[in-house]
């Protein structure tokens, strides 16, 4: 048992982990209010906890863009990284979050009235970004797995190495099941958000505003779910 409280302390003291718990827990409560009638008390007390919890996201990202210059420039862009199509989403992938923060930096002080500017029209801007992002995302990870069940498939057939695909050799490139593992993962944590993220799009885009309450929690607990299972097996 406190191994288990331990843990959970642990997770919960790093920015990930805190994040993940705060979204896992407004989702948690979209879910619920989605069984109760929309006029009832009940529901509209959960929806306003849901604002409120997702307003402290908001407030908790505010600093974020230095990171994800950081993570574009540092780890994930490397010079070595052969693939081009994983590249090109990479690249695609963070120029969409670059402009996802200050897009929804500009949206939150025009809703607290500090700029006088077309709120809903920043919030598209934010919600556009926020879906180009996860969509890149859950499409390279997928691009992996792919890459490692085809690299399985040559393996068991003893293909010689010169056989393997273009940047798909041995020595450089081989994929390990434990990136699988965590393409895996990504992939339908990604995959999920990407869910509610079309959602939150104007009509008209895709599936956008036709979920119901219980179908955004259910995908929005699923991707917090799993970033808090991939927090708990591999954050140290």
């Amino acid at each position: 048992m406190s191994q288990i409280v331990t843990k959970a302390c642990d997770i919960l003291d790093c920015y990930e982990g805190r994040d993940a718990a705060i979204t896992f827990t407004l989702y948690f409560c979209c879910l619920l209010s989605g069984f109760y009638p929309n006029k009832s008390k009940l529901h509209k007390s959960l929806q306003r906890i849901y604002k409120r919890l997702d307003d402290c996201r908001v407030v908790l990202r505010l600093y974020d863009d230095i990171s994800i210059i950081r993570d574009m420039f540092t780890y994930e862009l490397r010079p070595w990284e052969k693939n081009f199509l994983v590249r090109f989403l990479k690249c695609i992938h963070y120029i969409s979050w670059l402009c996802y923060y200050p897009s929804e930096h500009i949206a939150w002080l025009g809703e607290v009235k500090m700029l006088n500017v077309d709120v809903n029209l920043w919030l598209f801007y934010t919600n556009f970004f926020w879906t180009s992002a996860l969509f890149t995302s859950a499409v390279w990870n997928a691009y992996i797995v792919l890459q490692y069940y085809t690299q399985q498939r040559l393996d068991k057939e003893k293909k010689e190495e010169k056989k393997f695909t273009v940047g798909f050799s041995r020595k450089k490139n081989f994929i390990p099941w434990t990136a699988a593992r965590k393409a895996v993962l990504a992939t339908i944590r990604d995959g999920s958000e990407f869910m509610v993220a079309v959602h939150y799009l104007p009509r008209g885009y895709l599936w956008a505003n036709s979920l119901t309450y219980v179908q955004v929690g259910v995908f929005g607990i699923c991707s917090a779910s799993i970033r808090l299972y991939a927090l708990s097996k591999f954050h140290k």
